[in-house]
């Protein structure tokens, strides 16, 4: 067991790397990375503006709902296990991420943004708004790219939040349906 978890570790700082590595040189894809990680969920939080004003307000209260219970199992995450960013962890060995204007966090597993990000993409779609849940999908994955790039967080980090966000908006959408009844 001790050997399979190294080989995840050693793969994600890995892949990590590859990432945050590429901006070397690059300047278009540093920028690219710092709008995504500091503006791509202002993209997707845009959206509920959008489902209000066309009074889909079932579809936004789903995603409200998603939101919060990914928060909820995000907080209960943090209080058992605390991992450190990467660029705290390995703090001489990568380059310094990019923060400027963002707010640095130093906990690493789930991302935040992700889970967000994913929570109402995944809520927008299964209320039959296929078409702007796939856009909101496409800025989701941006958003997921653009935090690991800029440094802030490991693949897994993003996969277990991408996986927390959808599972947060299928819980969500389910309990809306089932007492969808009641309410009305």
């Amino acid at each position: 067991m001790i050997q399979i978890l190294n080989k995840i570790r050693f793969y994600d700082y890995h892949i990590y790397l590859f990432f945050h590595g590429a901006i070397h040189n690059r300047p278009w894809l540093n920028e690219s990375y710092l709008f995504f990680a500091k503006y791509g969920i202002v993209l997707i939080f845009l959206s509920s503006i959008y489902l209000i004003a066309r009074g889909k307000i079932r579809a936004f209260f789903c995603s409200f709902v998603a939101t919060f219970f990914a928060f909820v199992v995000d907080f209960l995450i943090s209080i058992f296990w605390q991992r450190p960013s990467p660029f705290i962890a390995h703090s001489n060995e990568i380059i310094t991420p990019i923060t400027q204007g963002l707010r640095v966090d130093t906990i690493s597993f789930p991302s935040a943004h992700t889970y967000i990000a994913f929570a109402i993409s995944t809520s927008v779609f299964l209320y039959g708004h296929r078409k702007l849940g796939i856009v909101l999908f496409i800025i989701a994955a941006l958003v997921a790219v653009g935090r690991m790039g800029a440094g802030f967080h490991y693949p897994s980090d993003i996969v277990g939040g991408a996986l927390l966000g959808i599972a947060s908006g299928i819980v969500a959408y389910l309990i809306i349906e089932h007492n969808q009844k009641r309410w009305e």
